[in-house]
């Protein structure tokens, strides 16, 4: 997953290697550390999200889609040191339980979206604070009542010490990643021709007219390098509503 042609200047990274779009948003934005196995996988994420926002067909309007996806993926900026950071954005909609945004749609219904949220969803744990002692202890509470039988099980599911311990287990290997992707393969009500649409080209002097602050061409990653703004278009309206694939009514309850 890294595109030559788009690697940036060895002396404004910090030991990144990769194409900016796809890479993860704690190497985009602290840099340094070791990379992780979880990084990879975050990248599938992103390969697949933003594949599925800049190819499949939907009703969203072009001109607020091309803002989604820069805001998910371009966005960059210049520490105090001079160093090129970013991922904010990525973060924000992890932590949101909101990737890659529940307010983009297809044309066509299709799993694909389903299944890009659950791959998503363990990395709420990565990037959240983890569950104070006071959470702890009411999540405690609450296991010995469901083993007393004086509460169902989804009592567990809405704790926030629930949510994490799982996203945690579930980012330690790619065993879950794996076994959600077979699973969704198997759905039926994949669509007949899944084929992706016409490429998501914005122009310049287009989103200038439309008022939007992006510098952006959205390009096949076959045919050039992808071109990122420098500047952070206005967000999607977010939604703090938590997602749990486990309580969700149809959602993968793979451990």
């Amino acid at each position: 997953m890294i595109d030559l042609e788009a690697h940036r200047d060895a002396d404004t990274l910090i030991r990144r290697h990769g194409t900016w779009q796809f890479m993860s948003a704690a190497l985009l934005e602290k840099g340094g550390h070791s990379h992780l196995l979880e990084d990879d996988i975050e990248s599938f994420v992103h390969v697949l999200g933003w594949t599925v926002l800049s190819f499949l067909p939907s009703p969203m309007d072009r001109y607020e889609r091309a803002d989604l996806v820069s805001y998910l993926y371009d966005h960059s900026f210049r520490d105090t040191t001079g160093r090129e950071r970013g991922g904010r954005a990525k973060e924000v909609q992890f932590q949101a339980g909101d990737y890659p945004s529940k307010y983009f749609t297809l044309t066509e219904p299709s799993p694909i979206l389903e299944l890009i949220r659950d791959l998503a969803s363990p990395f709420r744990a990565r990037y959240e604070d983890p569950p104070t002692e006071a959470e702890l202890e009411t999540f405690e509470y609450i296991i010995t009542l469901v083993s007393n039988g004086q509460l169902r099980e989804e009592a567990l599911y809405c704790q926030t010490a629930h949510r994490y311990q799982l996203g945690i287990r579930r980012l330690s290997s790619s065993e879950w990643f794996l076994g959600t992707i077979q699973d969704a393969l198997k759905r039926p009500c994949w669509p007949a021709k899944d084929g992706g649409g016409a490429k998501l080209t914005i122009c310049t002097e287009d989103t200038a007219r439309q008022g939007v602050g992006t510098d952006f061409l959205l390009i096949s990653a076959s045919s050039g390098p992808l071109k990122r703004s420098t500047t952070l278009p206005p967000p999607a309206p977010q939604d703090k509503r938590s997602r749990l694939d486990d309580s969700s009514e149809g959602g993968v309850t793979r451990e």
